[in-house]
């Protein structure tokens, strides 16, 4: 073979292998795809009573969404295809015996012969209903005792169909009343086709009216440690918190809505959060009130309370009674009684104090004094004040002060210069003086000018 026939020879291969197996080999039509139908294998359960409502599970394969199953001819409900070879559904009623399982799925049907047996229950029998009354406005839950109660099982009371009926097991249910005129009545229990009756055994009765809520209690409480209830600083934020009973409606199903006649609230329900104003006159009485109301059938119940809240600036007004307490006690044209006015009876140091004032106007003669502005003031309800240790008060107040006096009993002059400590409790509402102690020095030693 000459060189040019070889390669004539390669070409001709070439070409023969493209027209075997190139683009250039005709193509034939594309068959059309094959659609399985379903088949069903098994069903579990195998059986289930005449009046249906058997939730049961088909094995099988091929099943797709929108299959469709029927037991014994009867459509089944609830039909759920939850994976191509499982479905779930709840049996219709039919009469007792074999019954064949179908399922078809577009257009394509795959049955089980005989693969489920309906069977006649026993009849329901009815042996007891608790409560044994209720309004005749309906709603009252009951529940009924009796032997082979089965899904499906209906319930009506003097004629008058029950809702929410409940099987809780084959001897107990449980349902709803529906309205009906007072008087008593039939319970009947009806499973399929069969029924019991437990005569005059429910009695409607006349419903009293429904009352509104109650508000036992209101309280404002600081979150301070032994601060008084509705009691309050400017600006403080405290809890309010209604106390609220209702014969028919639980507390969470109520509507609280507050107001007052200053400040701002904080949260919702029967306790919320009440911040005091700052730009008021102190003290003052503000009232918080808070309006419960109780939705029945469309109209309202609504009931208000009101609780009054005192509201003080307190470091300012133990201050000010302190600082007038001294000015009192320095103008000796006023009387001893004037003088301890402001401070409480209930304490020890009212009648110390007294004693000390009356004293002071006996022996000596003020010439000249000085009230300073308070150096520290603090409120510490049921606390403790740093000099000489005063307890169980709630507020204490330094003030520097100086006296110059003249001692009647000798005529000579002197000068106390120091530091006056009062102490402040809060009783029946508003801040009194408790006890006074000086603490300082004098020109003259053992001099009784002020303790």
């Amino acid at each position: 073979m000459t060189l040019r026939g070889a390669w004539a020879g390669i070409l001709l291969a070439g070409l023969t292998l493209t027209a075997c197996g190139g683009a250039e080999t005709p193509v034939g039509p594309t068959p059309p795809p094959v659609t399985v139908g379903p088949t069903v294998l098994g069903v579990s359960p195998a059986s289930g009573p005449t009046a249906g409502g058997t939730p049961v599970t088909i094995s099988g394969a091929n099943f797709a969404v929108g299959a469709t199953v029927t037991i014994g001819g009867v459509a089944a409900t609830n039909v759920s295809v939850t994976g191509s070879t499982s479905i779930q559904a709840t049996t219709g009623a039919r009469a007792a015996g074999a019954a064949d399982v179908t399922v078809t799925v577009d257009g394509r049907s795959s049955t089980l012969a005989s693969a489920f047996t309906y069977f006649s229950l026993p009849p329901p029998t009815l042996t007891g209903i608790s409560p044994a009354s209720g309004s005749t406005a309906g709603g009252t839950t009951i529940t009924l005792a009796g032997t082979n109660f089965a899904s499906g099982a209906t319930v009506t009371i003097g004629g008058v169909a029950a809702t929410g009926v409940t099987v809780l097991g084959s001897t107990s249910l449980r349902a709803i009343t529906g309205a009906r005129a007072a008087g008593v009545a039939d319970v009947v229990v009806a499973v399929g086709t069969q029924s019991a009756t437990l005569p005059r055994s429910y009695t409607y009765v006349v419903a009293a009216p429904n009352a509104p809520p109650v508000v036992t209690s209101l309280v404002a409480r600081s979150s301070r440690a032994n601060a008084p209830v509705n009691f309050a600083d400017l600006g403080e934020e405290i809890v309010v918190t209604a106390t609220v009973q209702d014969a028919e409606t639980a507390v969470s199903q109520l509507v609280f809505e507050w107001s007052a006649d200053g400040g701002t609230f904080t949260g919702t329900g029967a306790s919320v959060r009440w911040r005091a104003p700052t730009g008021i006159a102190v003290p003052a009485q503000l009232k918080i009130t808070v309006k419960v109301t109780e939705p029945v059938g469309g109209t309202s119940q609504s009931v208000s309370s009101t609780v009054t809240v005192r509201v003080h600036d307190s470091i300012k007004e133990i201050s000010d009674l302190s600082v007038q307490f001294l000015l009192d006690f320095s103008d000796q044209k006023n009387s001893a009684e004037y003088v301890v006015r402001n401070f409480y009876t209930g304490c020890a140091g009212r009648n110390e104090e007294l004693q000390d004032v009356q004293n002071n106007r006996l022996y000596y003669t003020i010439t000249s004094y000085k009230i300073g502005t308070p150096t520290s003031a603090t409120v510490n309800f049921g606390g403790t004040c740093p000099y000489q240790n005063k307890t169980g008060v709630d507020g204490c107040v330094q003030t520097p002060a100086e006296w110059k006096a003249i001692d009647k009993r000798t005529g000579l002059s002197e000068t106390s210069i120091g530091t006056d400590q009062t102490t402040a409790v809060y009783r029946e509402s508003r801040w009194w003086l408790c006890d006074s102690n000086f603490n300082g020095t004098t020109t003259r030693p053992f001099s009784s000018f002020i303790r």
